[in-house]
């Protein structure tokens, strides 16, 4: 993309972050199930409804695992040379008359594998029109791209837009140009979406609470804002840990590997860390985005790290 041009949407769509870690070179895509029924998974936190939509999965390559190694040195830990593949797991909450959706999927024009929540809530018999709360943890488009549709409206029209103040404030101001070209299909693709949204999209705190029981976890370093959401009712307690967490092997037995996305891997870390220490010493279930669906499970400490219990 040239500086100053106006991008064309496939531009926007081929220069984001699909462009960086969806697709290996000669991959072949798999397609998430997308019969009824599947992808669709329901529990109880206390007096709280959940059910985990699948939005479908990512292709990624084992080398985008951690920057700092090789593609060899990374296969020999995780004993696979294949193509990972991760979720794209997004969480409703209904409480009463509230129904909270965490992140939005990443929409349908982003890889062919996935934007299929639209499927999911048709399955699940929720009407979008009934969401009243959309809480986003931050603004790459696997998260975000699911708030319009293919016509550029918004998806969920009665919804209040949440997004972390910090995340917010950095998509609408920085210069795309000054990105790696990586990056600025994604960073394109927020602003628009973010415009698209407009006066429906609400700034808050980090680890502010959102709703009763619901409130974000400031786990910066993926992103400059990014955050997790941590869900409690009663003595019962979830953290859905956005991209916090990234694979069910290495992001716990080496909380301290530095993927290719992470934006600040110093950070990353140190949010992965604490956020892994207050799920094992509050002994909270985790609601993992990018672990297998549904990404549910709990961490135990084992040695220095952790261990992931499914």
């Amino acid at each position: 993309m040239r500086a100053g041009s106006h991008p064309t949407r496939r531009e926007m769509i081929a220069g984001s972050l699909a462009a960086a870690v969806a697709m290996s070179a000669g991959g072949v895509p798999v397609f998430a199930d997308t019969r009824a029924g599947r992808g669709i998974h329901k529990l109880t936190l206390g007096n709280l409804e959940i059910t985990i939509l699948s939005d479908g999965i990512l292709n990624i390559a084992p080398r985008l695992l951690n920057r700092d190694m090789t593609e060899e040195a990374i296969a020999a830990v995780i004993g696979d040379t294949s193509q990972i593949q991760y979720g794209i797991n997004t969480v409703l909450v209904r409480a009463g008359a509230e129904a909270l959706l965490v992140d939005a999927g990443a929409g349908s024009n982003f890889v062919p594998t996935a934007g299929k929540l639209d499927a999911r809530l048709k399955a699940a018999g929720i009407d979008p029109a009934s969401i009243t709360k959309v809480v986003v943890t931050h603004g790459h488009p696997d998260h975000l791209g699911g708030l319009v549709d293919e016509f550029d409206e918004p998806r969920f029209p009665n919804a209040q837009h949440i997004m972390p103040a910090p995340e917010l404030d950095y998509w609408r101001k920085v210069d795309v140009t000054t990105l790696p070209e990586r990056m600025q299909g994604a960073a394109v693709g927020a602003k628009r979406v973010i415009g698209t949204v407009g006066e429906r999209l609400a700034a808050a705190a980090p680890d502010s609470e959102i709703a009763p029981g619901v409130a974000y976890v400031s786990t910066p370093g993926h992103t400059p804002g990014h955050c997790s959401v941590r869900i409690a009712s009663g003595a019962s307690g979830l953290i859905v840990t956005a991209d916090t967490l990234f694979h069910p092997h290495v992001s716990f037995a080496h909380p301290d590997w530095q993927p290719v996305a992470d934006m600040d891997g110093a950070a990353a870390v140190a949010s992965r860390r604490r956020l892994l220490d207050m799920a094992a010493t509050d002994r909270l279930q985790l609601a993992s985005y990018h672990i297998p669906f549904p990404g549910l499970g709990r961490v135990e400490r084992h040695g220095t790290a952790y261990r992931w219990l499914a």
